[in-house]
């Protein structure tokens, strides 16, 4: 039984604009105990997604100001999504093919939610244990 996307992801979304501080965005990170947020511009499009990683790699290691470095100078751009209908084996799927770790999902193009590859492992696990996955 495939399980579908929209019954596993995260509804509860940490969103940020494009031109806040790469430093504002680390207290949020920190604030919420989250590793990613989606950053979005003032309609709700998607323009990116900054990671814990982008920040390492980006700011900290560059040596960039995170007072004065805007999200939008850092944030990973080329977003892959995926719609809620969609199931988490194509997630798991997309993920190992991009070697990404989070995917937002949305509906009509609008973001409704994310899933991470942690909570995708565990929803398998826990299928697996009450026999709702596939035998394959």
């Amino acid at each position: 039984m495939a399980i579908l996307l929209e019954k596993e992801m995260n509804t509860d979304v940490t969103r940020i604009h494009p031109d806040k501080t790469v430093k504002f965005a680390g207290q949020i990170l920190k604030a919420v105990n989250i590793g990613c947020m989606v950053v979005v511009d003032d309609a709700g499009k998607i323009l990116g997604i900054l990671t814990e990683r982008d920040i390492v790699q980006k700011v900290v290691a560059d040596g960039y100001d995170p007072k004065t470095t805007p999200v939008k100078e850092i944030m990973s751009k080329d977003v892959i999504t995926m719609d809620k209908k969609r199931t988490v084996e194509e997630a798991i799927d997309l993920m190992e093919k991009n070697k990404i770790k989070k995917i937002p999902i949305v509906d009509k193009g609008k973001l409704v939610g994310i899933v991470t590859m942690t909570d995708l492992m565990k929803t398998l696990r826990k299928a697996e244990s009450t026999g709702k996955a596939k035998n394959g």
